[in-house]
């Protein structure tokens, strides 16, 4: 009988996918199984040990005495047999026929006992199996069994640890080079505005118009940097909120107020629907960085002379949120992606606005603190947009 748990294709595409993807063929991986495997032999003082990828051909053996070629191969592949069967069958397969009886297992009629555990990461699939080989008859009891599972998820958890650290490798590089890049252009500016200073050091009318371009040159500077500190403070657990009752619909026109200057620049219409005045606990600074993030992104997504929608209820003790621009809309590799750190959108600015690539990053953190969600939906490419912020509602007081 089968057992599923271990039931695998050969060259299963998914599977190899796996394997590349925790670059399981690399030295430094095969240095983590070799461990493994050395490991599980000396702890249990078995003849053999092996560890089988589920590429069914790599394998890596530690034995405690010298094995002819001939056995090592055979006991690879009674080890695939064995684990694609029901554990019963492991206690007892060298009495078995197929074994006895069968010239193909001669060189390893004298092993008496096996084990196995599958190397399986949280999402279910499975790397390969850590087994143990023995020509003493052994008892295969709940303490060995835990004890091996517990070598193959540390094996497993150093294979993800590999994995995080390279990620956050990348994601350090992305940021000095997002941050290089897109400080370098402000940078460049104030740069040839100090060399147009010395030209027009009497004109002063001229020098106002030149200090005004400093400080959206340094404006622009400070809002990268702010976000890039912003988004590591979140996810270091640096920002505690401090909340208290609001006033959703007052929080909404603070920030609708705040952005209207940048709409009207592109004749753009921000239409406001607030119902039941919902009340929240909140932390309003943050709270209104959460929704100026998001009525600024609509203005920078939306076309010309086109129409914002913003909403707001309450419904089933949750305050909703709801803001929709026509902008170019999201595509299916978009919707997957767009509260990641630094994802570049097919979507562009429709003013030639610029973008860090963490603000809706960072509305997601603050949001899950205030215990709630956000979401984006869209029906495709030139549809636009739709925004959906969720947070638990505060019962109104008196």
């Amino acid at each position: 009988m089968q057992n599923k748990l271990f039931q695998f294709h050969w060259f299963d595409k998914a599977t190899m996918k796996t394997l590349d993807r925790y670059e399981i063929h690399e030295p430094i991986s095969q240095l983590c199984l070799e461990r493994s495997v050395n490991l599980a032999q000396a702890a249990f003082k078995t003849t053999a040990s092996i560890l089988i990828l589920s590429d069914f051909q790599t394998y890596k053996i530690k034995t405690n005495q010298p094995l002819e070629d001939d056995v090592v191969e055979k006991l690879f592949d009674l080890a695939h047999l064995l684990k694609e069967v029901e554990p019963e069958l492991w206690f007892n397969f060298s009495a078995q026929q197929f074994i006895q009886q069968s010239e193909l297992w001669k060189p390893i009629l004298d092993f008496q006992f096996f084990s196995c555990q599958p190397i399986e990461n949280e999402t279910g699939d499975i790397l390969g199996w850590l087994c143990l080989f023995d020509k003493q008859n052994r008892v295969q009891d709940p303490h060995l069994m835990s004890t091996l599972k517990t070598m193959a998820d540390m094996l497993m958890d150093e294979l993800e640890l590999r994995i995080q650290i390279k990620r956050a490798k990348r994601l350090q590089n992305e940021i000095i080079h997002l941050a290089a890049h897109d400080l370098k252009n402000p940078l460049s500016g104030i740069m040839g505005i100090t060399d147009h200073i010395k030209k027009q050091i009497n004109n002063s009318e001229q020098l106002e118009e030149i200090c005004d371009l400093i400080r959206d040159s340094s404006k622009r500077m400070m809002i990268i940097l702010d976000d890039i500190l912003k988004s590591g403070y979140l996810e270091n657990g640096k920002i505690q909120l401090k909340v208290m009752p609001q006033r959703f619909g007052e929080v909404i026109d603070h920030v609708v107020n705040a952005n209207k200057t940048a709409a009207d620049k592109k004749r753009q219409t921000i239409v406001v629907e607030v119902w039941e005045e919902p009340y929240v606990l909140i932390d309003k600074p943050r709270m209104i960085e959460v929704l100026d993030n998001l009525i600024n992104n609509a203005i920078k997504y939306a076309p010309k002379d086109s129409e914002i929608r913003i909403k707001a209820w309450e419904a089933k003790g949750e305050v909703l949120f709801s803001i929709f621009n026509q902008g170019v809309g999201l595509s299916e590799e978009d919707k997957s992606k767009i509260f990641h750190k630094f994802s570049r959108l097919s979507a562009k600015p429709t003013g030639g606005e610029t973008s860090t690539g963490l603000g809706l990053s960072i509305v997601k953190m603050i949001t899950e603190l205030h215990g709630g969600s956000i979401s984006a939906e869209s029906e495709g490419l030139q549809h636009g947009v739709k925004f959906i912020l969720q947070i638990p509602a505060l019962a109104q007081v008196a």
